[in-house]
Order: C-alpha cells, then structure tokens, then sequence
C-alpha cells in the first residue's frame, strides 16, 4: 500500500512544495483554529538551499554537543573548580592573574552558590535569574522569534544572492575563457592553413 511519503518521494521540487503547502494547511493553528498558511514558494526556497548550508548547521549542531558534553564532565568531575571557573569568566579574570581579593570572592560566592544549591534543589540555576527570565521570555515570545526569524531570512537571502553572484561570475569567466580559448583556436587553425 503506497502512503503520502511514497508520493512525496517521487515528486519534483516545485510540486513537492504545493503538496507540503497544501499538508501544512491542514494543520490548524492551535491559538486561532484556522489553516496554517505557508505558502509554496517557502518550501521551494528551502528544498531548494545549498547543501553545505544544511551541513554547515548540522556541524554547529554537532560542536554544540561535544562542548556540551565536555562542560558536563568537567562540571561532575570537579564541581567547585568548573563553577569557580564560570565564575572567572563572568568577571573577566584570569586564574592565573587572580589577587588575594579576588580569590576570597571567588570562593565566597563558590560558597552562596552550593547554599543556593541545597535550598533550590531542582530549581537552582547557575545563570542569574535575569539572564534565565530573557531565556524564557525568548522561547515563548513570538515577536522576538518572529525578529529573529527575519533577520535570519534577511542573512539567508544576502548568503543566497552572494552565492548566485559568485555561480554567475564563475559561469562568466567560464564562458569568457572558452570564447578566448575557441578564438585563439580558430586563429591558430586559420594560420596553419594560410601557412600549408
């Protein structure tokens, strides 16, 4: 029995985008219970991206979770040293510069965050309260995904026109080389001939 995915496997990019619009507007929206519009043309212009773009963000993706993991070893192998260290950084100092001041500081507050620690259990959070307030402000406010949304529409068309600039100036030079390279061509032949 032949399903969507098989249809969808066999058809053309500009076909398959109509088909996922037409997919997507079945979904209604969960606030306003009207179809999800997205129009064809978006689809077009995604399946239709450079691959190594994909790549390059499946790579990031990838190093995030490298240093993620990294971060969590050095976190359980030595928690006072890896959070004293988060300490350094968001004061901008170097361990290796630290004064007697600074050292007691530096445990001082190791110490307010293993109290912190005990009392919040589960809710504790090394980044101040602030900082994790505009993390969820971010996640769930529209009007900041939608603004970096658009700006990052914005650097995908910038990227894409650079892209086709630099393809139209290769294909030029291509052409332009070979017109040269034919009439270099024809001129030695002519001069071959007129020699005979």
């Amino acid at each position: 029995m032949r399903t969507v995915y098989d249809e969808l496997l066999q058809q053309k990019p500009k076909e398959l985008a109509k088909t996922l619009s037409d997919i997507t507007y079945k979904y209604p929206n969960p606030e306003t219970n009207q179809p999800t519009i997205v129009p064809a043309n978006h689809f077009e212009k995604e399946l239709g991206q450079v691959i190594e773009k994909a790549i390059s963000e499946s790579v990031n993706r990838q190093f995030l979770s490298i240093m993620y993991s990294q971060l969590n070893e050095l976190r359980k192998d030595n928690e006072q040293l890896f959070y004293q260290a988060l300490i350094c950084m968001d004061n901008n100092l170097n361990p290796k510069d630290l004064r007697i001041p600074e050292v007691i500081a530096i445990n001082h507050t190791y110490s307010y965050i293993q109290e912190k620690q005990r009392l919040e259990k589960k809710g504790f959070r090394f980044f101040n309260q602030d900082i994790s307030n505009e993390f969820n402000k971010a996640m769930y406010d529209k009007d900041i995904q939608a603004e970096y949304m658009e700006i990052s529409n914005h650097l995908e068309n910038q990227e894409s026109r650079e892209l086709n600039r630099i393809k139209n100036n290769a294909e030029q030079n291509k052409n332009s080389f070979e017109d040269n390279y034919n009439s270099s061509y024809e001129s030695d032949s002519d001069d071959y001939e007129i020699g005979m």
